[in-house]
């Protein structure tokens, strides 16, 4: 078959690699020399089936062969990515809480919603309403292939990839049958996984179509923090180190300021009798051994893919998928924390001591709060008592569990080829995800207040309405079966999601070529209509926020559309001169008109120097936007408990920079400022959408650097620095972001960052608001440093030689940023930084090394990973001031049994490395457990039988 002329290829090349979408060229029939017709070979472009793209890319990019994935024995896609060092690991198997069943991936740690996940060049199934992709419906044993995007590729792909482009290339052009199995299992012998997949495909018509079919089941099992030494007990940092630590809200049911008992003493906590007892925080409660360390899942693929050429100009393809995967959480019983609990002080639930307390006289205070010398009763004019605040685990009411199910399904079709001599492309795809969230063992709150306002004898509710049944909460192991049943609840939550897109495109050549080049310009133009529709329906209970265990939220609905039109033209300045082989200088553009913050646009440009067949240069620079997506336009008031400190406690209390009068003036008493324990090391926020955000903007420049001394020997280094203007994020960051904002920083009471706290009775922080908005910067700058060697070695497997090869990525981390607000001048550094402010580690190098030893049908590999240490984000933690640096070290090895079986075995983390046990800066199991391993060695093996 006759290939392309160079220019023709060349110029297709240069174009299709970064159009927004996967260009499917077909090349028409060519003359040959004696005038007959042959012919030609249909050439299929996406990025990378281009020998080692990472050398000739415009932008920096990333390969990972599909073998990578076999090698590494990864059931889970993102787990593989996570490995990578220009990412920052995000929701995966171990996420827990926080988590919401979904699998993603972070380019740079610039936030999953800024890296686009794409397949076969395309935009893929939304799976939540932030538009991320959910990496568990792509198959990794369908993978053929992933190039990265590293320098952001806004003006070529559009909204969503200001930090990069993640592409999987499926297999969609297979012939015959492969059956594929593996399994999975811990040193420990638990947290099993098992997949098979089973691959049909076969041409038909004369080969003029082919038709392949994927079917693949998956399961993975559960494995508890109470499991593992390092996770089974919640740990906190005390005077001198590291001690078990926990939540105030307690079995035997905790009280905040509560009444002074007959011998003192404040009481604190309930003993099994009712009787009232101190509370110290040796009594706190540990909710580690019920939460996940490993999530269970179960999921199944269905996909399809088909081809056929109507004639050697024309193909129509297709893609058809569905994915069902369920993902279940579970977290420790419910918490009840109630504020302004009524109680019958003569129940016979609270023992005597109990009940003199709250029925004794107690002095009379003014409006200013001082004594006026009189004394009167405690109790309301209903002849109650009202607690200031409790804190109860619902022990007896079980764990509560989330059970997240996701269906999707996609269809695409599609026709390319060409007229003339320009390439076309056109499909339309429309995808939809069906989330059904069910929450299981929740605790009604008015319920839950009716049934412990008892009459005194205690054998019924003072309202009897809805079945009522006496709730004794006051000592552990105290409530009755009947009583659970009351006031257990559980919820359905359903979140409906569609999208669809049209997108054409041509690439061609334009009849100009500049004097010192031999190419032709090269020229693309397109158009791209989106429409992204979805709602979240929450069940009654939670949209009233009348729960107590999971999260509170409202509905959000909401969509948008958006029309694009992009183009691209690719400019040979010089070919063949004296230290220049070839200069190329490349531009993009994308006009693109939202719905919802009206007409936008994007740049980007490259210039491509390669002095000669060992040396190149690039550099670029790019002006991207990414428009807010549905959920941070719309999203209904939700509440979360991220880990925060409270500056006016005696952990975040600094003499000299907190605002000591700001903390009296929002509640705290002036003997308990820097003095008070914080209740919880969560502190609950309520977060939200905001309809007048606007887009980001951003800026990335790279530069290249591209070495290829020998055949086998090739070293990129690439610089990269973005910067996000804009940003959107919650409002200061986060939670604790703003509480150091209002008492650290600002210190002004009206400023909106500390109008939205608001305190308990008793000092602690309720709740602190933190809706989306467009944040001052958000950026990242650093190096990636990669490289590949190869050679043939003399010996081997019985006659065989053998080769060596070696890949290595590697990237150091020069800065990360973020300005918590417009016009606010204090920026958080956080590269080699962790906490409660800059989140995830960020270690400033990091280095991934995979090395490959191949004779015969044997190939032998190790993976060798290195992180650097982080630091405590504050500065000033004695007990943990840093995670040290980790190796993990992963073994396999494959054989080739036949042409048609091949088997692999391997070892993950052979060295069973550790992370450093974290205090209250931790995210989850005593550090963040998607980077680091605490489930220790794992050993798999697989098989793939082709016939």
């Amino acid at each position: 078959m006759k290939q392309f002329k160079r220019s023709k290829l060349s110029m297709l090349i240069t174009s299709a690699c970064l159009i927004g979408g996967s260009l499917s060229i077909q090349a028409s029939a060519e003359e040959t020399a004696d005038g007959a017709n042959e012919e030609v070979e249909r050439i299929s472009i996406t990025g990378s089936r281009i020998q080692r793209v990472a050398l000739t890319a415009k932008t920096p990019v990333i390969e990972l062969d599909g073998s990578e994935f076999a090698m590494s024995g990864n059931l889970n896609v993102e787990q593989k990515l996570a490995e990578l060092p220009l990412t920052v690991p995000s929701f995966g198997p171990s996420s827990n809480n926080p988590g919401d069943g979904t699998a993603r991936v972070d380019l740079r740690g610039l936030d999953d919603e800024r890296t686009l996940v794409l397949v076969n060049g395309r935009r893929w199934v939304p799976a939540t309403q932030t538009g991320v992709v959910d990496l568990n419906t792509i198959p990794a044993s369908l993978i053929e292939g992933v190039d990265i995007i590293t320098g952001g590729a806004g003006a070529v792909y559009g909204s969503d990839a200001l930090a990069g482009v993640v592409n999987f290339r499926l297999k969609d052009d297979f012939e015959g049958a492969e059956i594929s199995a593996l399994y999975d299992i811990t040193e420990e012998g638990d947290g099993e996984k098992f997949n098979t997949d089973l691959t049909l495909g076969g041409n038909f018509a004369d080969g003029k179509g082919n038709a392949t079919v994927y079917i693949g089941y998956a399961k993975r099992e559960s494995i508890f923090q109470g499991d593992r030494d390092f996770t089974n007990v919640t740990l906190t940092e005390g005077d001198t180190g590291l001690v078990p630590g926990g939540s105030s809200g307690i079995p035997g049911t905790r009280v905040f300021s509560g009444p002074t008992l007959p011998n003192g003493t404040t009481l604190g906590r309930f003993g099994p009798n009712g009787e009232g007892l101190p509370y110290t925080s040796a009594d706190a409660f540990n909710y580690a051994p019920d939460n996940y360390l490993q999530l269970p899942q179960e999921r199944l693929t269905l996909n399809s893919f088909a081809h056929y050429y109507i004639n050697d100009e024309t193909r129509l393809y297709s893609e058809l998928s569905f994915i069902r995967n369920e993902v279940p959480s579970q977290l420790a019983p419910t918490p009840a924390f109630v504020g302004n609990l009524e109680v019958n002080p003569n129940s016979p639930f609270f023992g005597a001591d109990v009940q003199a307390a709250m029925n004794a006289l107690v002095p009379e205070l003014d409006a200013d709060g001082e004594p006026t010398g009189n004394m009167i009763s405690a109790l309301n004019a209903d002849g109650n008592y009202v607690l200031p605040f409790i804190g109860r685990r619902m022990v007896e009411n079980g764990p509560r569990q989330s059970i997240d199910t996701r269906n999707a399904m996609r269809v695409l079709i599609g026709v390319d080829g060409f007229i003339g001599d320009w390439a076309y492309n056109a499909y339309y795809s429309r995808s939809e995800l069906d989330r059904s969230n069910l929450l299981n063992n929740d605790v009604s709150e008015t319920r839950f207040r009716q049934a412990i306002l008892v009459t005194d004898d205690g054998s019924a509710c003072q309202d009897t309405s809805g079945g009522c049944a006496p709730l004794n909460i006051f000592g552990e192991g105290n409530i009755s079966q009947a009583a659970i049943d009351f006031i257990n609840v559980g919820a359905s939550n359903v979140t409906n999601i569609k999208q669809e897109i049209f997108h054409v495109d041509f690439a061609g050549e334009l009849p100009f070529t500049v004097p010192s080049a031999d190419l032709p310009i090269g020229f693309v133009i397109g158009y791209e209509s989106r429409f992204d529709d979805s709602s979240f329906r929450p069940d009654e209970f939670l949209a009233s926020g009348d729960v107590l265990g999971f999260n509170a939220g409202e509905p959000t609905v909401g969509s948008y559309s958006v029309d694009e039109i992009f183009t691209e033209i690719d400019i040979p300045l010089v070919t063949d001169a004296a230290f220049a082989e070839d200069i190329t200088l490349w531009f993009a553009g994308r006009l693109s008109d939202y719905s919802n913050i009206g007409n936008v646009s994007s740049f980007a440009t490259t210039l491509n120097w390669k002095v000669n067949e060992y040396v190149s240069f690039r550099a670029g620079y790019q002006e991207s936007v990414r428009a807010p997506n549905i959920s941070e336009l719309f999203q209904g008031a939700a509440n979360g408990f991220p880990s925060a400190t409270d500056p006016c406690s005696v952990d975040g209390f600094k003499e000299g920079t907190t605002d000591r009068a700001l903390c009296e003036a929002h509640g705290v008493a002036s003997s308990q400022v820097g003095v008070f324990e914080q209740a919880n090391a969560q502190i609950e926020g309520s977060f939200g959408g905001n309809p007048e955000l606007k887009e980001e903007t951003s800026e990335t420049v790279t530069l290249g650097l591209v070495i290829t001394p020998t055949e086998n020997f090739d070293v990129t280094i690439d610089y990269f620095d973005i910067q996000i203007d804009d940003a959107i994020d919650v409002l200061g960051g986060g939670v604790n972001n703003i509480l150091d904002i209002c008492y650290n920083q600002l210190k002004d009471p009206s400023s909106e960052f500390c109008q939205a706290i608001t305190r308990r009775p008793d000092g602690n922080v309720d709740l602190v608001t933190a809706l989306n908005a467009n944040i001052a910067e958000l950026g990242t700058k650093g190096y990636d440093v990669n490289f590949n060697w190869r050679t043939e070695l003399d010996f081997g497997i019985g006659e065989n030689g053998s080769t060596l090869s070696i890949n290595s990525k590697n990237t150091i981390l020069d800065e990360y940023f973020k300005t918590a607000s417009v016009g606010f001048t204090e920026t958080n550094y956080c590269e080699g930084k962790f906490g409660n402010t800059c989140l995830t580690p960020r270690p400033e190098f990091q280095s991934n090394n995979r090395f490959t030893w191949t004779s015969g049908d044997l190939s032998v590999s190790a993976l060798v990973r290195y992180m650097s240490e982080v630091d405590d984000d504050t500065g000033e933690n004695e007990i943990v001031p840093t995670s040290k640096a980790v190796w993990y070290l992963d073994l396999s090895a494959s054989y080739h049994f036949t042409d048609h079986v091949q088997a692999t075995f391997g070892v993950k983390n052979v060295l069973d490395t550790e992370p450093t046990a974290l205090g209250d800066a931790q995210q989850q199991a005593n550090t963040f457990p998607e980077l680091y391993d605490v489930i220790g060695p794992r050993y798999f093996v697989s098989a793939v039988y082709t016939f």
